[in-house]
């Protein structure tokens, strides 16, 4: 149902320009056969939610696992929902409430085949209530996105609708719901051969951008497709990335300046070498640029992005040497895409597939790994402290720093020690005849961000005070 093949296995950074990243806490899931994660997200009280599908731990064709990890990696719980038949947890968040969604497919929950779902868990893991959707075939979720009154949007593929004759072929598929899942209304794009919607993000006035491919309306073997949807799920635009061979895109991320980044692949002749490639959007859906990350002797997949406080880039994916036979990819790009750092980790057979950032401390990485003596894959995950593309030591923040110092081009970040991340603090910048400079009250200890317009040239420093009256103080430059 989801991509057949996806691990990942521990990795030691080691760049020539080093990430500010260090290793704190990892952990595994499973025994043999297949346990992967397919999706992870940061929760609020600084840990992170996980989903996937675990075949080792059930008596089925695979169900799916939800695992909450804490701030310091320990596995707060873990919870499987499934029975004889397929399910997978594709796609998790953390709803407005403080509860969770997990979205996917399943074939003992639906009607027929596989249906698309959504499971909402309380803080805890239990079930609070499970939809499902589809008709008779296989009906797919592959990401979801909440709305400000509370109703979800569930973008994936559906083979129930779309068809004619015996065709089974995979097509577009949106669901729109209230908040109890209750459908409100459902969108299916077809052609005559596939496409498929595998990441959908809001828009600033109501409707939606969802990244795509398909194989029915370009000349390639499959192109990338950016839909552009309005509020009642109707298409406004779309837009083809066509390549001599295969374009597709896996993820749509929406970035600091409210645009979108696009991740995933393309190949210049069918058949080909893949190379990654990220397509940065304005907040309308424009292209501003676009750029491929290749490796000659391998080929690369981009699964998952997150953009760093700095404005930088992180993403996850695949180097493949053979056409099974893959490593872990990481790359690091600056606001601008141009690549900073990529390195290859994982061993045989591994590759990451999700990742997800706790603010200005932490991120997680996610997906299986067969290093435990599971050749199938054990589900993987791994939490590191510090992500910062920065010339930096690699030490945890036990007094605060403020990255760049001086401030030259670029907005600064405080890092507080981790276990004041999700305090929450005001901050006082001051000049150095005494004058306030800059304040920000009631914000996350780990989203704390000086903006560099703030500041004219000279020397400052900050002041900031924890709720519980703790304070931390430190000086900084800015330079023309």
């Amino acid at each position: 149902m989801k991509r057949s093949f996806v691990l990942f296995v521990a990795l030691a950074f080691v760049y020539s320009h080093p990430l500010f990243a260090q290793q704190t806490d990892e952990g595994h899931y499973g025994r043999q056969r297949l346990d992967v994660a397919y999706s992870s997200a940061a929760t609020n009280d600084g840990g992170y939610i996980i989903t996937g599908l675990t075949q080792s731990m059930v008596d089925s064709n695979g169900d799916i696992v939800v695992i909450k990890v804490s701030a310091h990696g320990d596995t707060t719980w873990s919870r499987t929902f499934g029975g004889p038949y397929l399910e997978g947890g594709n796609f998790v968040m953390q709803t407005a409430d403080g509860n969770y969604m997990v979205s996917g497919h399943t074939q003992d929950f639906g009607a027929q085949d596989c249906d698309a779902f959504l499971l909402k868990l309380d803080q805890y893991g239990n079930n609070m209530w499970i939809k499902t959707y589809g008709g008779d075939s296989d009906d797919i979720s592959e990401s979801v996105v909440e709305l400000l009154d509370g109703s979800f949007v569930i973008g994936g593929m559906t083979a129930s609708y779309g068809n004619t004759g015996i065709s089974m072929n995979r097509h577009v598929y949106f669901i729109k719901t209230n908040s109890a899942g209750d459908t409100a209304w459902t969108k299916v794009y077809a052609g005559s051969g596939v496409e498929e919607c595998y990441s959908i993000a809001s828009m600033a006035d109501g409707g939606f951008l969802a990244a795509c491919w398909t194989s029915s309306r370009g000349a390639g073997e499959a192109d990338g497709w950016l839909m552009r949807l309005n509020s009642t799920g109707d298409t406004l635009w779309t837009r083809l990335y066509q390549n001599g061979g295969d374009t597709r895109f896996y993820k749509i991320l929406p970035t600091a300046d409210n645009g979108f980044l696009l991740a995933g692949y393309t190949t210049a002749t069918p058949g080909g070498k893949t190379d990654g490639m990220i397509v940065k959007l304005d907040a309308n859906g424009n292209e501003q640029w676009r750029k491929t990350f290749s490796d000659p002797s391998a080929s690369i997949l981009l699964h998952d992005v997150a953009q760093l406080p700095t404005g930088n880039f992180m993403l996850t994916g695949s180097n493949f040497v053979t056409p099974t036979t893959s490593n872990v990819y990481i790359l690091t790009t600056d606001g601008n895409g141009n690549k900073l750092t990529d390195q290859l980790a994982g061993g045989t057979n591994s590759s990451a597939y999700t990742i997800s950032l706790q603010g200005n401390n932490s991120y997680l990485v996610a997906g299986a790994a067969a290093k435990y003596g599971d050749d199938a894959g054990d589900l993987y995950y791994m939490e590191m402290d510090n992500t910062i593309s920065a010339h930096v030591a690699t030490t945890n923040a036990q007094q605060p720093r403020l990255y760049p110092n001086p401030i030259r081009d670029q907005s600064a970040i405080v890092l507080l020690p981790e276990a004041e991340a999700n305090t929450i603090v005001n901050i006082s910048v001051y000049a150095k005849d005494g004058r306030v400079a800059y304040t920000k009250n009631n914000v996350l200890a780990k989203d704390i961000v000086l903006g560099k317009e703030y500041f004219q040239p000279g020397q400052y420093h900050f002041r900031i005070t924890c709720k519980d009256h703790t304070e931390y103080t430190g000086k900084f430059v800015v330079e023309q």
